[in-house]
Formats: C-alpha cells, structure tokens, sequence
C-alpha cells in the first residue's frame, strides 16, 4: 500500500521508506520505477540495442525515442511514464500488465493497494468460496442476510460470483440447500461452497406484504387481488391547457402536413410519428407569427426520442427526456415572420419519433407540423426560414387521419386528482384507473382541420397530478391492465421509472414506484401516460399492516 504524495508505504503489513513519493500528475497516479523494483524484488533490465532501454517486467521504457512497449504493443512513453527531476516513474495503471498487478485506487484514503501473485506465468490456485448467513433458522417471509467473504489466496480479483438456492426470503418451509462458486480474474472458478438454513412454518411476512416492504422501487411484487380492489374517492379538477396531438397519420407515407392549431399562451405540443414512406424524412415543426408586433415562443421543457423502431423505447425515453428538461432556447418570431422550432435528424424508412413540448407563446402562434421527405429537405437545409422553404412548405397537401390514431387540440393538458388514503383500512388496497374512458374520463377535443370532434382515448400526454394525503404506512405500485407498459413518473420531486427495465404486461405483478413507511404524510405523484404503451393502467394504494398512521 502506497499513500499518494508519500515517501513511505506498507509492505505485507511492515512500515518501508521510499527516496521519492508517488505522484499525481495530470490525474494519473505514478510511482518511481526504482523504488518499485528494489521493494518488491523484480529486477531492472537494460534493453539490448537501446543506450537507454530498460525493462521492468513486460514493460520497456525508451526515454530518448520517447517510445515504451507494453506487453509487446509500442505506445507513447508519455501513456505510461514520465520523468521528474531526473527520475523515471511510471504509471499505476501500467503495472497491471506489466507485473501482473492488481491495482485498486481509494480516493478517500488517497491511497494506491498493489496485489501481485509471486508464481510465474497464469496462476492456478483456486479461488475460495465463502458466504455466512446471519441465523440458521428463519420464519417464512423472514429476510436472510448474507454476508460474502470468498477470497484469492494469491490476491487475483474476485469477477464473477454465482449462488443457487439464494432467496432475500423463503415462502416454503424445510431445509434450504444455498451454495456459491466465484471465479477470479484468470479465469479460474472455486469448488462450491455451500450452507443449509431451516425454514419453520412461523410466518413473519407473506409474499406481497414482504414485496410491499422490502422490494425495491421500480421492481414488482406479486398480487393476484389487484383488479378486485375498490375504487376511491377522488376530487378531480381539469386545468384548461391546450394539448396539441399530432399522431395521425402516425406513419405518413409522404410529405405533408400532418397537423396544425393557434396558441396564445401555455400549451403542450405533442408529435408521435413514423416514417411510413419508401425514402428517409424528417419531422418539423414550424412556427409562425400571427400578432403585428415580435412575439416569443419560450419551451420550459422539451423530450425527444428519435430514429428508433422500438414503440416502448420511444414513449417512455422521450417521457423521462421530458420530466427532467430544463427547456430549450426562446424562440424570437418578428411580426408575421415564421422559422422552425423543431427539425429532427433524418429518419429511415419505419423509423419513429416522439417529441413533447411544454412552451408559451407571447401572442398568437400557428404551430403547424410537418413530415417531409428527404429529397425535399435537402435543397433548403442551409436556409430554413427562407423563401424557398416556405414555397416548399405551402406546396404541401394536408394528409388525412389514418382512422385508427388521433390528432386535434384538446384542452385539459393537466389533470389534478387528490385522493385521501384515509379510507384505506390496514392490510387492505385502493386502485386509481389512469386511461379507461369511465373511471377516468377521457378529454375532448376538435381536429381543427377537418372540424370533427376527437376523444383522447387513453389520455395520452395528459399530466395527471396526484396529491396522496394522509399516505403514511403506505405504497404505491402500478399494474398495466390493457396491455404491456413501459413509462416514469416524478414522485415528490424525484423521477421514477416503472419498471426500473423492461415492459410491464403481466396485470398480477404490480410494480412498486413509491413507499412511505416512515413519517411522509404527502405524496406528489406527476405521470404522464407513456405514448407506445396500452392503457389503462391502474395505480394501487396498498395500507401496510403494522405501519402506524399519522393522526386522523
């Protein structure tokens, strides 16, 4: 062990002096080359051919051609040492290859650990497997406790280790058989270890009250009772921001207009779409000024996923891209002028995007989106808000709705919902349906180029804000119940995904996103349901027996 700036250092345990300190030198630590050879033995040797060659272990130093070979490979000498007041030192690093040395840093202890197995060539001692639990008989549900202590006799890195029969709890009572094997940097793998522990019929935990306590966020419990659990009561208040959807066509087979409406303020402008036509487009979003008089377009937050086929990818990679932006760039518009406020990069054939924007307008603004194909792009890159841009763009049919996705303005962007959690009994659960059309009404809108009426059926792009009161002793999980479903969501100010990984699609295996066993009495919850996954999902309020309640 070799404290960094130091002239001393720990050899197997006892105290030895150096004649120079490590160092750190443009973030790298390096150490003095002759002290590492006389302290640990492994001699220098000069480089036949080379004045000035030397040669520590397979790493070859030769200052005046500013040249070293490592390992046989020729790189810089400044990638593996440097010389300082007349003494050579190389880097830490170097020594893995070199000597066959494991390298560990602390930058607590600023402190440099070297491990080298003394034999020659590839080590064949077996590593050693070694793992403790905390009691030899448990209850059901009971957490086990591991504790793992497997080690290399020759100091070689423990890499990978492996456990069959290792449960965080057992739900069958008998004997439990666990064992481990581990295997080290060489490749080499331990004889199993192996423990058994009793498992009584005494119950501590059942599965889901277990799931409920300790499993962690964004990871599922397993409950076959979800759909039967009562609705709460609820006070629901729509706020009267506009949404702007533009998702039909969602796969436009040529260039065109796919949708367009006039803001004057707050608004959420939503564009979900896929390249449905035989050459690359692109997506844009156009901007024009409708006051006599400079108005500003300014985005507080922005999420974009793009050039992806994957539909879950781009629902919730743009949602969680969304919840945590700072915005972009204001955009100036001068009286009656026009630019573009979003372009995307060029998207191939069956390639999809998904854009959300939460902006404001100083004044009226017609936001008009586009698809466009490449060949028509192309000529007008170099002058977006020029006159041949906005010739092209004139010359542009409207397309059609494709008649299975929507399009228009619906205004209620933001859906307030408080819920008291005190009507939920210990041991028992309440379920809030997010996108249904029943329970959660969906919002109504118009298609303002053909003047029809639109249903946003799943409430796609809606911001539900959910206030949880008297919620402590409680957990919060999400179940999808229309399909598989992949989205985040902002929980008293941090952001969630659900699930950690993957699609939720099973309705028996709700996934936890919040729990508030310790002394939170309120839960913000924010969600937005993910584009690309089915609704109706359900969001379930579990009451956990044995947590006490604040005061009612």
């Amino acid at each position: 062990m070799w404290p960094l700036d130091a002239n001393y250092g720990f050899l197997n345990g006892f105290r030895v002096q150096f004649q120079y300190p490590s160092r750190t030198i443009d973030g790298r630590s390096v150490l003095p080359l002759r002290e590492l050879s006389r302290v640990l033995g492994i001699p220098l040797e000069t480089v036949p051919g080379v004045s000035d060659g030397i040669r520590f272990g397979r790493l070859e130093l030769y200052p005046s051609l500013k040249l070293a070979r490592l390992d046989g490979k020729q790189v810089a000498l400044v990638e593996v040492a440097t010389v300082l007041e007349n003494t050579m030192f190389v880097t830490a690093r170097s020594l893995d290859v070199a000597i066959n040395a494991n390298v560990q840093f602390d930058t607590i202890q600023r402190l440099i650990t070297l491990t080298i197995a003394r034999d020659k060539g590839v080590d064949s001692t077996l590593p050693v497997a070694r793992f403790a639990t905390d009691k030899r008989e448990y209850r059901l549900g009971e957490p086990v406790q591991f504790v793992k202590y497997s080690y290399d006799p020759n100091g070689v890195p423990i890499t990978f280790e492996k456990f069959t029969g290792r449960e965080e709890a057992y739900f069958t009572p008998g004997i439990k058989t666990i064992s481990l094997q581990v295997t080290n940097k060489n490749g080499l793998v331990s004889t199993p270890f192996t423990q058994q522990i009793r498992v009584s019929s005494d119950v501590m935990f059942s599965l889901k009250d277990y799931g409920l306590r300790f499993t962690p966020v964004g990871r599922t419990i397993a409950d076959r009772d979800v759909l039967s659990y009562p609705l709460p009561q609820i006070i629901r208040e729509d706020e009267p921001t506009p949404l702007l959807l533009s998702d039909s066509p969602e796969e436009p087979d040529r260039s065109g207009l796919l949708y367009e409406d006039v803001v004057n303020g707050p608004a959420r402008l939503i564009a979900y779409h896929s390249n449905g036509s035989s050459l690359p487009g692109r997506v844009l979003i156009w901007a024009a000024n409708l006051e006599t008089t400079p108005v500003q377009v300014r985005v507080s937050k922005f999420g974009e996923t793009s050039a992806t086929t994957v539909v879950a990818t781009l629902g919730r990679a743009s949602l969680l891209d969304f919840l945590t932006s700072g915005g972009r760039e204001s955009l100036n518009l001068d009286a009656a002028k026009a630019a573009p406020l979003y372009l995307s990069q060029a998207l191939d054939p069956g390639e999809g995007l998904n854009l959300m924007f939460d902006l404001e307008t100083t004044g009226r603004v017609q936001l008009v989106s586009y698809f466009i194909e490449e060949n028509l792009i192309q000529p007008v890159l170099n002058d977006l808000a020029g006159n041949l841009m906005l010739e092209t763009l004139r010359n542009l049919p409207i397309l059609e709705r494709d008649g299975v996705h929507q399009r228009g303005t619906f205004y209620g962007a933001v859906r307030k919902v408080r819920i008291d959690l005190n009507q939920v009994g210990f041991g028992a659960a309440t379920r809030l349906i997010v996108g249904d059309g029943v329970a959660d009404p969906f919002v109504v809108g118009q298609d303002v180029l053909t003047g029809d009426q639109m249903v946003l059926k799943g409430n796609y792009g809606i911001t539900y804000r959910i206030t949880l009161e008297n919620a402590r002793g409680t957990v919060g999980a999400i179940v999808p119940r229309g399909g598989p479903y992949a989205g985040a969501m902002k929980v008293n100010g941090a952001y969630v995904a659900v699930p950690d990984s993957g699609t939720l699609f099973r309705n028996d295996l709700p996934a936890v996103f919040y729990r508030a066993l310790d002394n939170t009495n309120r839960v913000e919850l924010e969600l937005i349901p993910a584009s690309g996954s089915y609704l109706p999902i359900n969001l379930v309020f579990y009451r956990v027996s044995g947590i006490p309640v604040a005061a009612r």
